[in-house]
């Protein structure tokens, strides 16, 4: 499936079928901590730390400058950068049940990717998800602090 016919999907069901708007004379209820969603212990800039593709380490291929990261913003949006390959933003999903982490680029659909992550601490592990090209990366990030 096309990550952008996945992401489609996922907004869909994540819609549903019901309103739940009141009724326009029903007063406005105020919000509590409670009421707001949990933040994702997935928010945060991660440093990226070591790439490897098929078990080999080609961070210096991917990271040359050492100063690749990506900030994942809790109102779902993030933002990438470092050299060689530069800025990018878009949006990001994650499923706790597959810790699947969806990433849906601005710069087009031949960008998006979706991972799994497994964290441990300020460390995130990320093994690429889809193609057989795909899954050969594993990336190691730590949180910046």
């Amino acid at each position: 499936m096309r990550p952008i016919a996945f992401f489609a999907l996922l907004a869909l069901a994540a819609s549903g079928c019901v309103t739940t708007a009141a009724p326009p004379d029903a007063p406005t209820p105020r919000p509590t901590v409670e009421d707001r969603p949990p933040v994702s212990p997935l928010v945060g800039r991660w440093d990226m730390e070591r790439v490897l593709d098929d078990g080999s380490d080609v961070t210096d291929q991917h990271d040359p400058n050492n100063d690749r990261f990506i900030v994942l913003f809790d109102d779902g949006t993030f933002e990438s950068g470092g050299g060689p390959y530069g800025r990018n933003t878009g949006r990001w999903i994650y499923n706790t049940n597959t810790r699947r982490l969806g990433l849906d680029s601005d710069l087009g659909p031949e960008d998006d990717s979706i991972w799994t992550v497994t964290l441990r601490g300020d460390t995130m592990e990320w093994s690429g998800e889809g193609s057989a090209f795909a899954r050969r990366f594993r990336i190691t990030s730590r949180r910046a602090r």
